[in-house]
């Protein structure tokens, strides 16, 4: 079912790039091509974490990364009634509600067959416990080793060692499941080309900080997450150029919506249909930064590849004490001119619900309006439709009486 839907979401795609090229078009072609590409019967296939796993190591390597949770949740984007079926299938075996939707769809699709073999399984301890947890229990269903990457909570040269003792072990489980050695060269290869994906990534940043913003908010907020399933292949710097090249092209002629309020979103936004966007059409406002959209972490240097993994985990804004990221919000809303702060929350997130206060109240000192606004990712049921209107049309009556 899995692979047939990324066949068609292939064929859509590239219709619609035909058609009317667009990057980001683009980007989804490589994103549905490479769960495809997960299906093959001769692929090594590595699950892992695109949004927390340094991918660089994996693009040394002939092996087809797939992130369960990229790939299963964007079923909600088509068939919401589909994927609350699956998901019922995974309550029906006793995963809880109050487990995240992501993770209730994929155990859905598990158990009903629709996803690719998976010859080593990846996770990392940051961003999500309930990932290496799932992880772990997929893994017993193909016998496989689940491992979790384990970032500690400092940078020190202490922390730096560890996490590249763990990277360094993990390239062997790799080699075993990969059945080839890791090339040096190409590791080095891959970090270069990183680096050059990023230095495209800050320019795109950095035109986000025009007025009015030139692209979609919750598109650029979600790319954050599953763009770095391309880091350390050339793809990824070609099209995040591509990207750049866009937006200018639009700000150039000037076919820009207009804007009026400026939001930052934390955390995560809902790839299942919701009234976010249209709410915000209509009223002006645009998300001009995601939490995570920023190159948070220093250009990686290929003649330490270890350390530089190591350390673009350790950098991590979900990583450390509060206070690394509370600096990240406060950079962001002073470089991007922000009128409000809004954090997408799901109760099965802690990792991202539990610093609520703490932001709150350093957003109330910067006299930043601030909203916490709770639903769910992918499943209909627990997403509060009209709670979400009132709260977001209040949220910008706020920002409208602070203009």
């Amino acid at each position: 079912m899995l692979k047939r839907f990324y066949e068609d979401m292939t064929r859509v795609l590239e219709a619609q790039y035909e058609q009317r090229p667009r990057a980001f078009t683009k980007i989804n072609i490589q994103l549905a091509q490479g769960f495809l590409d997960a299906f093959k019967e001769d692929a090594k296939v590595v699950w892992t974490s695109y949004y927390s796993f340094p991918m660089e190591l994996l693009a040394a390597f002939d092996v087809v990364p797939f992130d369960f949770e990229v790939a299963t949740n964007l079923l909600p984007m088509l068939d919401t009634d589909g994927s609350v079926q699956i998901m019922s299938r995974a309550e029906e075996e006793g995963y809880s509600t109050d487990i995240c939707s992501f993770h209730r769809l994929a155990m859905g699709c598990q158990l009903l067959g629709y996803l690719p073999k998976a010859d080593l399984i990846l996770s990392s301890s940051y961003f999500c416990d309930g990932k290496a947890r799932i992880n772990q229990i997929l893994a017993s269903y193909y016998g496989k080793e689940a491992i979790t990457l384990d970032i500690p909570n400092r940078i020190n040269k202490e922390s730096v060692a560890y996490v590249t003792d763990q990277l360094k072990y993990i390239t062997h489980k790799i080699e075993e499941a990969a059945g080839q050695k890791l090339d040096p060269e190409r590791l080095r290869e891959s970090i270069r080309v990183s680096g050059l994906a990023r230095t495209a990534y800050v320019r795109l940043a950095e035109i986000q900080k025009e007025k009015p913003f030139p692209w979609n908010g919750s598109t650029a907020v979600n790319m954050s997450i599953f763009g770095n399933l391309m880091a350390g292949r050339p793809a990824q710097e070609r099209l995040y150029q591509d990207l750049v090249d866009e937006c200018r092209g639009k700000l150039d002629s000037g076919k820009v919506a207009p804007e009026q309020y400026r939001v930052l979103w934390l955390a995560w936004f809902p790839p299942q249909p919701t009234n976010i966007t249209e709410i915000f059409r209509k009223n002006g406002v645009n998300i001009v930064m995601g939490e995570l959209e920023r190159a948070f972490w220093d250009e990686m240097d290929e003649r330490h590849p270890w350390e530089s993994m190591a350390l673009w985990s350790l950098k991590n804004p979900y990583v450390g004490p509060i206070e690394q990221r509370l600096n990240g919000i406060m950079q962001l809303i002073d470089e991007y001119d922000i009128d409000g702060v809004i954090h997408f929350s799901s109760d099965a997130c802690r990792h991202s619900c539990a610093a609520h206060h703490l932001i709150a109240d350093a957003l109330q000192k910067k006299n930043i309006p601030f909203l916490v606004l709770e639903g769910d990712m992918s499943d209909k049921r627990k997403y509060p439709e009209d709670r979400t209107r009132f709260l977001l049309e209040s949220f910008i009556d706020v920002m409208a009486g602070r203009k």
